[in-house]
């Protein structure tokens, strides 16, 4: 018999098909995606498939369920959780898991133009203010902690003037979208347009310009930036 893997796109089929009803035959693998749009869908899994019995073995000592396995692998966890706490102690992660995002749960947003977005105070840590004024700095995001996202994303823009410096505590990218970006570090001035793309690592200070006007689309990581100035 011809083996089968069920991916999420057969689920999506078996839906657009109007059926409510997958019924896996010996050989069949469901892909865990699959399982979890199945439930989204509505999709009800008929398993027919054989429990595997290996040699030496009876037919109790079977694959056991996927509420029996999760509830192994909880325990395993509580348990080294409870080891390491007994043990030697280690820094806590720095990347915050956030990572809750269901696939398919999309999020739109249009390109804002300059006035629509609202003018912010970038101040750091010890509450100095780092934006002037007179280049009325805007910033707009659009994918935040609040998304369950692992990483942010939105839009900034501001005009020419004196500028702003700034040490980044995240990694960032950042794609221009209008006008042109200055962007110094170490001595070194990157000239970037519409199109272009800047990668910034954490840990670098920078200081960031524009000989008119600029609109950028930045991405950081992780997505809680604000939290780690």
């Amino acid at each position: 018999m011809e083996k089968r893997i069920i991916s999420k796109f057969d689920i999506e089929s078996v839906k657009a098909s109007g059926q409510t009803v997958l019924r896996l035959e010996p050989g069949d693998t469901l892909t865990p995606l699959a399982r979890d749009t199945a439930m989204e869908l509505g999709i009800k899994i008929e398993d027919s498939r054989e429990p595997v019995v290996h040699a030496g073995t009876t037919a109790s000592a079977s694959t056991p369920s996927d509420d029996k396995l999760e509830a192994i692998v909880k325990a395993v966890l509580e348990k080294m959780g409870a080891s390491g706490a007994q043990g030697q102690s280690c820094a806590p992660c720095a990347t915050p898991k956030v990572y809750g995002s269901r696939p398919g749960q999309l999020k739109y947003a249009k390109l804002p133009r300059d006035f629509e977005m609202p003018q912010v105070e970038l101040r750091d840590a010890a509450g100095v203010l780092r934006n002037p004024p007179e280049i009325d700095f805007r910033l707009l995001d659009v994918i935040t902690i609040d998304d369950s996202a692992s990483i942010s994303g939105g839009f900034m823009s501001w005009h020419k003037g004196p500028g702003f410096s700034w040490t980044l505590n995240y990694d960032e990218i950042d794609y221009i979208v209008e006008g042109r970006m200055e962007i110094t570090c170490e001595g070194k001035t990157l000239y970037a347009d519409p199109g272009d793309t800047v990668f910034i690592p954490k840990g670098s200070s920078v200081h960031w310009n524009t000989p008119t006007w600029v609109k950028v689309y930045y991405v950081t990581f992780p997505s809680n930036w604000a939290e780690q100035i």
